[in-house]
């Protein structure tokens, strides 16, 4: 006996992959809205999306309040 039908499995998956690419983006556009360099922009986007509730997590305890780069002019 299944849990799901397929169809509904299909549409579960959908939706998780959905939201696992939202929240990374999401991460993504905060990190360079806050003057982040490329490169920890793409790094906190892809480990956002890969690590769906724990990304976002330390992105929101931890990521935020990092200073910005040197030389970048950002907000603290």
């Amino acid at each position: 006996m299944t849990l799901f039908s397929p169809q509904a499995a299909q549409i579960i998956n959908g939706i998780l992959l959905t939201l696992m690419v939202g929240n990374g983006l999401w991460v993504a556009f905060d990190a360079r809205r806050r003057d982040r360099p490329l490169s920890e922009v793409i790094a906190w986007g892809l480990f956002s999306t890969v690590f769906f509730g724990l990304g976002l997590a330390l992105w929101l305890a931890w990521g935020r309040k990092l200073p910005p780069a040197p030389g970048t002019g950002g907000q603290p």
